[in-house]
């Protein structure tokens, strides 16, 4: 019995660790909030300049002001009263963040630069777009500009990639070095903030990044360089929610093409982006 009671002091507080480990988020479904006329919902969000970030203390960003907009559009077309709450303990890891999200359940949404993919579609589910991505690969400002992606292993001979574990710009990264860069060596971090550090720091690195990391560190005047070789326009970025959440629906009446050249829309692209971005994203727009 002594023996038995000793074993149970070690094995419950690893049970409750693995429940910890395991702890999800929740919301109310949409169903229910139609009933209940509130929603109580929760948003996790991961650290990526001028989308979500943490400016003293506050949670910034497109996505926030997104958000913003559809609780109004949920009050107005639907009588729901949102309470929201936003947690931050996956801010600073990317991938963890998208955990989160797959292991949440209903009223549960991401905010960041996540962007919509097929091999995601299967795990989450997926607002429509609210912004047009432009990859964007850089290096620190002292190696020469690749202005052809072929050449890039005779250019950056000797170098390193680093980027985030399950991105899509990891994704492009593994596909340059399949293409044209097999021997590149590639490192890992656990956001993309401690990407542009790396190529900030050092010769040694380079990165696909999205571009509003670039806005951000040339105007923090960081001795950063972009190669147009590697810029990319096919992504685009959407609130992630888990697979069997519902409010897909309403987000697909609200977050419209309409919506998206509003000047409300415009206004929020400009305040947390910069007149920089919108003509980036008019660029992309007139292009297509």
């Amino acid at each position: 019995m002594k023996k038995l009671l000793f074993n149970s002091f070690f094995i419950l507080p690893l049970i409750l660790l693995g429940f910890k480990a395991q702890a999800q988020f929740s919301g109310d479904t949409f169903e229910k909030a139609k009933e209940s006329k509130t929603a109580n919902l929760t948003y996790v969000y991961s650290e990526a300049p001028g989308f979500a970030a943490n400016i003293n203390g506050e949670v910034q960003g497109v996505c926030v002001d997104v958000m913003s907009d559809f609780e109004f559009f949920l009050l107005d077309n639907y009588g729901i009263t949102v309470n929201s709450t936003m947690e931050k303990e996956h801010a600073n890891n990317f991938t963890s963040y998208l955990n989160a999200i797959k292991n949440s359940s209903n009223g549960v949404f991401g905010l960041s630069n996540t962007t919509i993919t097929q091999k995601r579609k299967a795990s989450y589910n997926f607002s429509p777009p609210y912004i047009t991505n432009i990859g964007m690969m850089l290096s620190n400002e002292a190696l020469p500009t690749l202005n052809d992606i072929s050449k890039i292993a005779e250019v950056f001979a000797g170098k390193k990639a680093v980027t985030v574990k399950g991105s899509t710009n990891e994704d492009q990264i593994l596909q340059i070095k399949k293409k044209y860069y097999p021997s590149l060596t590639i490192e890992y971090v656990d956001s993309f903030d401690e990407a542009l550090v790396a190529i900030t720091n050092s010769t040694d690195y380079f990165t696909n990044i999205d571009f509003t990391y670039y806005l951000d560190a040339t105007k923090s005047k960081k001795p950063i360089k972009r190669h147009p070789a590697g810029d990319q326009t096919a992504e685009e970025f959407g609130i992630v929610m888990p697979k069997n959440s519902d409010w897909d629906k309403p987000f697909q009446e609200f977050l419209t093409e309409s919506y998206r050249t509003s000047p409300s829309y415009r206004k929020i692209i400009a305040n947390h982006l910069g007149r920089n971005a919108l003509q980036l994203l008019d660029a992309v727009v007139q292009e297509k």
